[in-house]
């Protein structure tokens, strides 16, 4: 215990000057022995100190202490005053206050302001004090930690008994506040602690989270302490012990901090780090931006463990609170297995050994994303399970080869991003999974721009991929490309995974671009991920910074500089998934850092570059490769004998390598068997042997429409216009023809409600349609011209690209995305007689592009002339 020395004593005669001087005196011995003692024994130091300056003043008003109270409230009522905290008091008294006691207060407080307090105060009857309770929670809330300092005793357990009783605030109601005041809290530090600034009382895990639990706990049990609560069973011997410490750590940096600011202040400020922690303990750090930040990186990391462990147990004890103020008498209990049941929208372990497989820590997770319509979090019989088996962890839980599985399983899931990534985040499981993520937990991030630790900024950087699957009409502008790219993404999670590792490389001393990316290379083998995914999750690892670098520092009108770029991107794919990645990582780093400036840069890079990279410089020994990895998974999909596989095989040396590239796998084995059956059994009436598919899959967000046919002059206007006329739209399409004059067409489309087609009497609808206006030569059904794009100034932009084939010309036509304008493009190709022998049609944002495989009547490239007389026609069609 500290004694204070001889220079902090007072007596009633001091001048102000010289109580000022004690109080400098308090101030200076507690810095200079604040390792001395308890954090706690400094604080309650301190408030006995200012017990006996308020007391000493008090005592010279000669007062009329049996109607009148001098009481310590908030933080100064529970002992635990900071170097620049407010000194909260309230004054109470009986009935009416008399002008002589009224003019005495008066004097009282304006001494306290003489003397440099800050001074927080109320001057109430009692009955004025039971209204206020009653009328504001907070007053209620302060008034919880009355203590009685001089005048009349009874005042203080007056209105300890009102609050105690169900007169003023019921238990549910004054519940129900603090959960509120809580959840409005943790939403204005957007849910995390782990910035790079954080509010040591107000963040989610900050001091005033304890704060709630007591009051809570003080209101309903009429504990005086959290240790009381032992004895309720709510929390054990060390989850009270946890707490405690973690509390004792955020009093002395609160404290160190004060100390540092001169001034009351709660946000641990990039200005003030260094210096508390050099107060703290943890030696002299460098200044910020220097190569020696070790003391503040060490500060912070146990400040994060600490906030995020009293995060964690709050959690536990205000769901206990909960249901113990608030019980359920009908609990909704949905059973999902033997080991895990939803229990009114948490999920619950039916026995807390489940956790003793390992396996079920990660089925926990897999289980959130794929009930995640039912689920609101984790109980607090699971969490607390969880929390006990992850301290006694052996190993990574990607020891595991089923842990692995279900780890992938969460990033192949289109919810798995939604709750179960940021519970695995909060709750240490991805620090219990990946070793690289634990090395980067509250890691430190010293520049300007980033507001957050590495591990809560690729968090957030997963969230706002995953927000990109959301309804594009409820995202911002800026993303809605973004948006629309990533939804037609084959494989997301090869873009999540290169996301997941993008950063954890930081603070090794290297390039953490080029060690993340050997971390995800050795990743992706653990994980026996597809070679292709292995290289592009590693190649966007090692350049995600290379768009936004080019974007904001180079020229990217030049030409040079755009060559240097595609060639370096190499694929459309890679340019697809590198400008997802470039806007969720700039979204992550700080809430001011995305702007329009950077959003039109980002999004004029990516269109130059695209258009480059079909003008020959995309790499097409990466397409190949790809090529290779789909007919091998395909054909392990179709699990053909001898016989079957010679089949397979012989069909597709008929096929073009669009339909291998730009098709997910399990659609190849589909199409395959489907044409290999349709060919061994011919239907009648059908003289162009037409197969039309149209699956009822809605996991990708939109149906599938495949047709195989004989070739023939007029083909792609008529597909096209029936769709049209059918008031679906396209989104995407390849259209390519076989060897031996077949061609197969895959068209990604959505219907009139621009939703997938779930009906079966619709897609019967529209198959039976095709087959009429292809086959039987049926008349297009009547169209309506779209309202929506009547007004738009529709200018194409039309460009003639490098083609690898001597015979043919391609053409990239990009205009406004309607089915009009296919039709009016189809019937200029006819009306010059032009053959296409493919099409790539993909709508991007709000826009069709399409490029075409053209030749003449005489089979070979267009001429200047001609391409100069199509280029005429289009635009002059387009623009009607």
């Amino acid at each position: 215990m500290l004694s204070l020395p001889a220079s902090t004593d007072m007596r009633p005669d001091m001048t102000t000057a010289e109580f000022k001087q004690a109080i400098k005196s308090l101030d200076l011995f507690l810095q200079e022995n604040i390792f001395q003692s308890a954090i706690n024994d400094t604080l309650n130091k301190r408030s006995q100190f200012f017990d006996t300056l308020l007391c000493l003043l008090w005592q010279s008003l000669e007062l009329d202490n049996n109607h009148i109270s001098l009481n310590a409230v908030g933080g100064y009522g529970r002992q635990t005053l900071h170097p620049f905290s407010d000194i909260d008091i309230c004054i109470i008294h009986d009935g009416k206050l008399s002008a002589t006691d009224a003019g005495k207060v008066s004097d009282f407080l304006t001494q306290l302001w003489d003397i440099g307090l800050d001074l927080g105060h109320a001057v109430r009857s009692l009955d004025d004090t039971f209204q206020a309770c009653k009328e504001d929670v907070t007053i209620a809330t302060s008034l919880l930690e009355i203590r009685h300092l001089y005048g009349n005793t009874e005042h203080q357990q007056q209105v300890l008994n009102a609050l105690y009783g169900q007169g003023l605030w019921q238990s549910q109601a004054f519940f129900n506040a603090k959960l509120s005041e809580q959840q409005e809290r943790h939403a204005k530090a957007q849910g995390t602690s782990f910035s790079i600034e954080p509010n040591l009382k107000t963040s989610p895990g900050g001091i005033r989270d304890i704060q709630t639990l007591t009051w809570v706990a003080r209101k309903h049990f009429g504990v005086s302490s959290m240790q009381s609560l032992r004895r309720f069973g709510f929390l054990t011997n060390d989850e009270y012990s946890e707490l405690m410490e973690c509390q004792h750590f955020l009093f002395r940096v609160r404290f160190a901090l004060h100390q540092a600011a001169q001034r009351s202040e709660n946000r641990l400020l990039l200005q003030y780090q260094a210096e508390v922690a050099k107060l703290m303990g943890f030696g002299d750090g460098m200044p910020i931006g220097e190569s020696g930040n070790i003391a503040i990186e060490k500060m912070m990391r146990q400040l994060f463990r600490a906030m995020k462990r009293i995060g964690e147990l709050n959690k536990i004890l205000m769901a206990y609170f909960q249901r113990e103020i608030i019980p359920q008498l009908n609990p909704q209990i949905i059973p999902i297995n033997d080991n895990f049941e939803i229990v009114d929208q948490y999920i619950h372990v039916r026995d807390e050994t489940v956790f003793i497989d390992r396996t079920q820590i990660m089925a926990l997770f897999e289980f959130i994303a794929i009930h995640h319509d039912k689920i609101v979090g984790i109980s607090a019989e699971t969490l607390r399970s969880l929390r006990q088996v992850r301290r006694r962890l052996m190993g990574d839980l990607q020891d595991f080869q089923r842990c692995r599985e279900q780890f992938k399983a969460i990033f192949a899931h289109p919810q798995g991003m939604g709750l179960a990534i940021t519970l695995m985040h909060q709750h240490g499981i991805l620090a219990s999974y990946l070793p690289q993520w634990r090395e980067v937990v509250g890691q430190m991030q010293f520049d300007l721009f980033h507001a957050y630790t590495v591990d809560e900024h690729t968090h957030k950087v997963l969230k706002n991929i995953y927000a990109y699957g959301k309804d594009i009409k409820s995202l911002d502008k800026d993303l809605a490309l973004a948006a629309d790219i990533y939804q037609k993404m084959s494989n997301k999670s090869t873009l999540l995974f290169a996301a997941l590792f993008h950063d954890l490389a930081k603070g090794r001393g290297g390039d953490h671009s080029e060690l993340g990316a050997v971390d995800a290379n050795m990743f992706a083998k653990f994980h026996g991920l597809k070679v292709s995914q292995e290289k592009l999750i590693c190649w966007l690892v090692e350049h995600h910074l290379l768009m936004s670098m080019t974007s904001q520092r180079m020229d990217i009108q030049d030409p040079e500089v755009i060559d240097t770029f595609a060639k370096k991107v190499g694929t459309l794919a890679r340019l697809d998934a590198l400008y997802c990645l470039t806007i969720a990582d700039i979204q992550a780093t700080n809430d001011d850092l995305w702007n329009d400036w950077k959003a039109s840069l980002l999004k004029d890079l990516y269109f130059i570059t695209r258009k480059a990279l079909r003008n020959g410089l995309e790499n097409m020994l990466q397409i190949r490769t790809i090529v290779r990895e789909h007919k091998q998974e395909a054909l392990n999909l179709l699990n053909a004998d001898d016989n079957n596989t010679t089949a397979i095989k012989t069909l597709w040396r008929r096929l073009p390598i669009a339909f291998f590239s730009n098709a997910d796998t399990d659609d190849i084995a589909r199409y395959t068997q489907a044409i290999i059956d349709h060919d061994l059994a011919p239907v009648a009436d059908n003289k162009y042997n037409t197969l039309i598919l149209l699956d009822d899959a809605v996991v990708k967000g939109c149906s599938d429409v495949f047709v195989y046919t004989k070739d023939r002059p007029g083909l792609f206007v008529k597909l096209f216009n029936t769709l049209g006329a059918l008031r679906i739209s396209v989104k995407q399409a390849q259209i390519a023809r076989t060897k031996d004059g077949y061609v197969v067409e895959s068209f990604k489309v959505l219907d009139f409600d621009e939703k997938p087609i779930t009906s079966a009497q619709r897609r019967k609808q529209v198959i039976n349609k095709l087959h009429q206006v292809l086959d039987k030569g049926a008349n297009l059904p009547k169209k309506r011209q779209s309202r929506r794009h009547q007004s738009f100034d529709n200018q194409p932009s039309i460009e003639f690209l490098h083609s690898r084939k001597s015979t043919r010309s391609l053409v990239n036509v990009s205009a406004l995305d309607t089915s009009e304008f296919m039709e009016q493009i189809a019937n200029i190709f006819r009306k010059l007689e032009l053959h296409i022998h493919s099409a790539t049609i993909s709508t991007v944002g709000e826009r069709a592009d399409n490029v075409f495989s053209l030749s003449n009547q005489d089979n070979q490239q267009l001429t200047p002339e001609e391409q100069q007389q199509l280029t005429l026609e289009l635009a002059n069609a387009i623009k009607g």
